[in-house]
């Protein structure tokens, strides 16, 4: 029998870059038990997925894989062995998070609607049911067998439109959109590390977190993983392993970034955690003056080098691998929403869904916000929003342009990044 399940949150930090957080998200949100269950079975909830007991603050266990067997405490449906059964090949268990300190994975049951359903996967976000713990040996084991197949990355400055280039990616192509995988982060969370392996280590567990996002449901269905904005450092590494993944690095200009992060608290404190986690790594890439010129209670200056750590890694990143790299800018994507997506579309090597009308299904995504559609938010009415928050804060916009400048000195952009995606 398992023991009683326990608590596998991860902290409130995208990719757990910064240990030691207390505050904590459930790994799942639990839906009503007569509902068909979301892994597709044909049953109702509370006969499937939800057999296991949960609460609202802990996430059941049903089972853990070890190198001696599978431990499970009873409730182990036939989907979830059907799973496991099909791990190599399948997406249906999906890699909520890697603790590489305590040598443990945690899986968690998806379904393609549960893909679709999942604004971000995450731990906190992710909407699957039930949770397979593994041992890190056995994961190792497991992963042998699995073939990487192409796939494609979409790293982002944040605020620049990435989550609705995933969403309009899934609704108007054959690909399994991954939003802001966990694991992703807690890989660099492992590179970043004083107790990491070797770089053999590190680049075998890179390599098997690629095969393991690569799993699709169908042959012609690439994956598209849509990387959180922590996770930007791990992408000149993705440019020097040996699969041909092609990447898009999406962005907001600097006085629109720098108005995004000021425009509420949660915003604020969000540039903060941002600004505290990059910045041991921020003078390897910038040019940091001397002297008091960044202030650390300075919101804009603190949005200011994180856009510019973030444009500097794009530009170092693209130096070397020009021909797999290529930026776009949110405002472009907004003028040509249709022509954008169809140009990243052709960057990935994703093939078009039949019968489906591609411009209403791309103004059904812009006209709600991207991370709540509940929520109607289109261009006109962002475009009226910056250029508001422009003039409020005009006086914070030039400081930071002003650090800007001198923080990437030569390599300061012009109106658009090298590489940019041609929409024509």
């Amino acid at each position: 029998m398992l023991a009683r399940p326990h608590n596998i949150h991860s902290e409130n930090n995208p990719g757990n870059l910064k240990p030691g957080s207390t505050k904590r998200h459930r790994i799942m949100t639990i839906p009503k038990t007569l509902e068909p269950c979301p892994c597709d079975s044909g049953l109702a909830y509370e006969y499937c997925c939800g057999i296991a007991k949960r609460t609202a603050a802990n996430a059941d266990i049903v089972a853990r894989l070890t190198t001696v067997g599978i431990e499970t405490n009873g409730n182990l449906t036939a989907q979830m062995g059907m799973a496991l059964e099909s791990f190599e090949t399948s997406p249906d268990l999906f890699p909520a998070r890697i603790d590489f300190f305590q040598n443990k994975a945690w899986f968690v049951k998806m379904s393609p609607r549960w893909y679709s359903e999942s604004v971000f996967l995450d731990p906190g976000r992710i909407r699957g049911t039930c949770v397979i713990e593994s041992e890190l040996e056995r994961l190792q084991q497991m992963t042998q067998g699995i073939t990487w197949q192409p796939s494609a990355f979409i790293f982002h400055t944040a605020f620049c439109g990435s989550t609705l280039m995933a969403q309009a990616l899934g609704a108007t192509y054959n690909c399994l959109p991954l939003r802001e995988p966990g694991i992703v982060g807690n890989l660099l969370v492992y590179i970043n590390s004083q107790t990491k392996g070797s770089k053999q280590e590190e680049n075998d567990w890179l390599d098997r977190i690629l095969r393991l996002l690569s799993r699709r449901y169908e042959s012609s269905q690439p994956a598209v993983i849509k990387a959180n904005d922590f996770d930007n450092p791990i992408m000149i590494k993705l440019l020097e392993c040996l699969h041909d993944i092609p990447i898009l690095f999406m962005y907001t200009p600097l006085a629109e970034f720098v108005v995004a992060c000021l425009k509420a608290d949660n915003r604020r404190e969000w540039v903060r955690a941002r600004y505290t986690a990059m910045s041991t790594h921020a003078p390897r890439l910038l040019n940091i003056p001397a002297g008091p010129t960044i202030n650390d209670d300075s919101f804009a200056h603190m949005a200011a080098v994180y856009w510019c750590f973030n444009i500097a890694l794009y530009l170092e990143a693209w130096r070397g691998f020009p021909e797999k790299l290529h930026s776009l800018d949110i405002n472009v994507m907004l003028a040509q929403p249709r022509k954008s997506v169809e140009a990243c579309g052709r960057l990935f090597g994703l093939t078009s869904l039949d019968s489906i009308d591609i411009n209403e299904r791309i103004k059904s995504l812009l006209g709600v916000y991207s991370k709540n559609k509940q929520m109607n938010y289109s261009p006109q009415h962002r475009t009226n929003d910056i250029a508001r928050l422009l003039i409020e804060y005009k006086t914070e916009v030039g400081a930071a342009k002003q650090l800007a400048q001198q923080l990437l000195a030569d390599n300061y952009p012009g109106d658009i990044l090298p590489g940019h995606l041609t929409t024509n």
